[in-house]
């Protein structure tokens, strides 16, 4: 049994509920695969060394990280994560990063070893709406996603970063929200099901 961790993240900035929360917690939920959900804090850093630390006490054969992008209405599987930690806002504990490295002595940049074209291919086909980004941006995902890459670089292991629109759900009872972009939670856990299943080889 391929045994994964899953991560999302706690809600954040404007948001009132994180998708990537629920599907975390989703996923960890499953049976088929000996699966360890992680709802990482939105804090530079902090962030950073509990997945560290739950990686090499697990040593999981794959990783798949799961952000809230509140811009798009689509999944997004990023390609590409980078050696850099910045943000126009603050984390939830007050701090703000101007261009700082993540690694001091890591790469530029990592690329995602998810099967992404299976992913691409299976999501269409199963109408949900998917594309590939190559900008995971420089906040707390990407601090995350290149934290994931380095360690399946050093431990052999498969891994990546997925960023989801909020759910419909969360957005429907404020006025203030109601356009943002969205999708319903039964297709984001629909969507991450189907992302776990390739990327452990179960489909």
């Amino acid at each position: 049994m391929t045994k994964a961790i899953i991560t999302g993240f706690v809600p954040f900035h404007i948001f009132p509920k994180n998708p990537a929360q629920a599907i975390a917690e989703h996923l960890g939920k499953r049976s088929d695969i000996d699966v360890e959900a992680i709802v990482l804090p939105v804090e530079c850093g902090r962030a950073r060394e509990i997945l560290r630390t739950a990686l090499k006490k697990t040593s999981p054969e794959l990783v798949i990280s799961f952000g809230l992008n509140g811009k798009i209405s689509h999944i997004a599987l990023e390609e590409i994560a980078v050696n850099i930690g910045g943000s126009d806002i603050p984390d939830n504990a007050g701090k703000v990063r101007m261009g700082e490295p993540i690694s001091e002595d890591g790469p530029v940049a990592y690329r995602s070893s998810l099967p992404i074209a299976d992913i691409l291919e299976t999501l269409r086909s199963e109408r949900i709406p998917v594309k590939s980004s190559y900008s995971a941006g420089v906040y707390l995902c990407n601090e995350i996603f290149y934290t994931v890459m380095q360690w399946c670089k050093e431990s052999g292991s498969k891994g990546g970063f997925v960023h989801v629109p909020m759910a419909t759900e969360y957005i429907t009872d404020d006025p203030e929200m109601i356009t943002m972009p969205h999708m319903s939670l039964t297709d984001l856990k629909r969507a991450a099901d189907l992302i776990l299943d390739l990327s452990a080889g179960l489909r």
